[in-house]
């Protein structure tokens, strides 16, 4: 055992390719032992990636809100000039485009994080003796960090077309929570396969890019036709869509699908996390 930063006790990590799961007692308490000791560090790492991340830049945290706010002006201007038509929304259509584009993004930035943080920590990944969820709890601290900078450019658009809080705004904390967990549970799952093949990031690229288009972040899915599948075969699109009623003070109770996508996204976290401790070993040999 040894001392890390803050006083906190880091335990020296030795990999082997022996089956883990052979000793399920000390296997399940180092997993534990990790998550306890991987809080305190995790901070610091995110603090230390922020000051670097923007330290050459000149527009600084402006980054963040600059693609939401041109998403929003190219689509309400295709709008306005009826080049598309979306159909109607219950809040003015800056408004549900902004909530949309900044919600998906969070998702996506979720989904991304875990495979993001541990290919930029690969070269100490099998040195350091460091938890490795020390950087995946960075990563998810880092995405709310970028949530919440965003979602301050919804204030005055709010204020702006006359939207005032309602009390289901209390709620949409639940909603942001679900979409963290769903995305950061996939993004743990492919983890391990992205560390080893640089193809999974650029398959993640795509579907994302493509799974835009069938979630309702710039459009409200049809409630009938063939379309309207997609409200509960995207598991995006319950949570995204719930939650942007909420922080828009709409209908309290979730979309269908919301429930049961927040169980079957906690179920894939734990099994992401499992995997990932299984396959530490082969990946630290690889890397």
């Amino acid at each position: 055992m040894v001392e890390h930063g803050g006083g906190r006790v880091v335990a020296e990590v030795t990999y082997s390719a022996e089956p883990q799961l052979r000793a399920a007692g000390s296997f399940a308490a180092e997993m534990r032992r990790d998550l306890r000791v991987a809080g305190p560090v995790a901070w610091q790492l995110f603090v230390r990636r922020l000051q670097a991340g923007y330290r050459r830049s000149l527009l600084g945290y402006l980054w963040l809100v600059l693609p939401p706010l041109a998403t929003t002006g190219v689509w309400v201007a295709l709008n306005a000039a009826q080049v598309l038509r979306v159909g109607g929304t219950r809040v003015p259509y800056p408004i549900f485009v902004l909530a949309g584009t900044v919600l998906w993004q969070l998702f996506v930035d979720a989904l991304n994080a875990p495979l993001a943080q541990l290919s930029g920590s690969r070269a100490i990944l099998g040195k350091s003796r460091i938890p490795h969820e020390a950087f995946l709890l960075a990563g998810a601290i880092e995405v709310l960090f970028n949530f919440a900078v965003r979602a301050l450019v919804l204030l005055p658009v709010f204020a702006w077309f006359g939207g005032a809080p309602a009390a289901s705004l209390l709620l949409a904390p639940v909603g942001v929570a679900a979409l963290l967990l769903l995305g950061f549970a996939a993004g743990l799952l492919l983890a391990p396969l992205g560390l080893l093949y640089a193809d999974v990031s650029r398959a993640l690229t795509l579907a994302t890019s493509v799974l835009f288009f069938l979630t309702p972040v710039l459009y409200p899915l049809p409630r009938a036709g063939p379309a309207a599948v997609l409200r509960v075969a995207n598991p995006v699109a319950p949570l995204l869509s719930t939650t942007r009623e909420w922080l828009t003070g709409g209908a309290p109770a979730p979309a269908v699908g919301f429930v049961p996508v927040v169980a079957a996204s906690l179920v894939a976290l734990a099994m992401g996390w499992l995997c990932y401790r299984l396959a530490r070993p082969h990946l630290i040999s690889r890397l």
